[in-house]
């Protein structure tokens, strides 16, 4: 499919919105007016405004906007030391991938960092990785070196990946599968829906309770938690070739279009007639994007059969102004649950960037 006119859209709303910010970091924008609410440091989605100045900079060969992003990258380097789960994320989008776009050593040295950092924080008795002491996500509360989400299947695998090939380092490998794996044990329903939070015990391998934040309940299985789990397993299965993890993938997947189909879903899968989360869908869409381009695993085309579909109902949200609109970032709080979500936009961009160029950077 042609999508490059979605791509041109997405790519003048990154200098719309730099333009805008200024020196703050662009979080959740108004559905309607378009205005940024910013944050001062980036909060957990820091490296995806970095990764969008990357890609537009590419893109639109301007070297000042992946200028921008390298020194953004600087100004998160004091969340290195932050016990914070989404280290993964901050430090992937902008020193990985910045190292990758410039050769910068410095920026090497930085990621890897940042990788060994988030490896340290596994639970020793099971290899689960948590959501840390210090995670910043503006609109909840909670800490814990005991409390792990699904989402970790992404965040904090982020820089294993990298790594493990970066290095060769098999601590990076093996510590990503041991997360994985207790991940589909505890985590994955019997129907392929996915538990958002589990708190394990101080230590022993065993579980405590299982809640939810940003769900309906306990019971329910949030969107875009199930979002990254279907990106994580897909990524863990095209980077490690286990057949476990293309299993857990096809689970959640299946239950995701069970009920949603291609469309995009509903903050909650337990709350059809809710807010839609168009975040939720650019994640799984970036992570097919990425195997279109970067896997020759014939396996694959059975995820791969989903992406246009996707990817169309998913830009059919984009306003002419290149606004990813409807975005759910909490819905039980009422916190910008229909508005315009800096990551939304960013997995977007990276897919449509992967499609344009037939590559992924790192």
């Amino acid at each position: 499919m042609e999508y490059s006119s979605a791509l041109a859209a997405l790519l003048a709303r990154v200098e719309e919105t730099r333009d805008q910010i200024g020196d703050a970091w662009p979080y959740h924008a108004d559905p309607e007016t378009g205005v940024w609410d910013t944050v001062d440091d980036g909060d957990w989605c820091g490296g995806h405004w970095v990764e969008c100045l990357r890609i537009a900079g590419r893109l639109l060969g301007k070297p000042e906007l992946i200028e921008e992003a390298r020194a953004r990258t600087e100004a998160l380097r004091p969340k290195l030391e932050k016990d914070d789960q989404f280290r993964g994320h901050r430090f992937y989008y902008s020193a990985a991938r910045l190292h990758a776009e410039t050769g910068d050593p410095n920026l090497r040295t930085l990621a890897l960092a940042a990788a060994y950092s988030v490896r340290a924080m596994a639970i020793p008795q099971n290899g689960a990785m948590p959501i840390g002491h210090e995670v910043q996500v503006k609109s909840t509360t909670l800490a814990s070196r005991r409390i792990v989400a699904i989402d970790n299947v992404h965040p904090n695998l982020r820089l294993d990946f990298w790594a493990a090939a970066e290095t060769g380092d098999p601590v990076f490998r093996e510590g990503a599968m041991r997360h994985l794996d207790v991940t589909i044990r505890d985590f994955l329903r019997p129907d392929g829906s996915s538990i958002e939070f589990i708190e394990y015990h101080q230590t022993e391998d065993r579980i405590l309770r299982h809640f939810t934040l940003l769900g309906v309940d306990d019971d329910s299985c949030w969107s875009r938690g199930q979002a990254w789990a279907i990106a994580g397993f897909l990524r863990a299965w095209q980077e490690f070739g286990e057949t476990r993890y293309r299993d857990a993938a096809r689970a959640v997947f299946g239950y995701w279009q069970g009920k949603s189909g291609h469309a995009v879903p509903p903050w909650d899968f337990a709350d059809p007639g809710g807010p839609l989360d168009t975040s939720a869908s650019a994640i799984v869409v970036e992570q097919l994007a990425r195997m279109a381009v970067d896997c020759d695993n014939s396996e694959a085309l059975e995820f791969l059969d989903a992406m246009d579909p996707m990817l169309e109902a998913l830009i059919a949200h984009i306003q002419p102004t290149g606004r990813l609109v409807n975005g759910c970032f909490n819905q039980p709080k009422e916190f910008a649950n229909r508005s315009e979500l800096i990551w939304g936009s960013a997995y977007l961009l990276m897919a449509l960037s992967y499609l344009e160029e037939g590559r992924v950077i790192c």
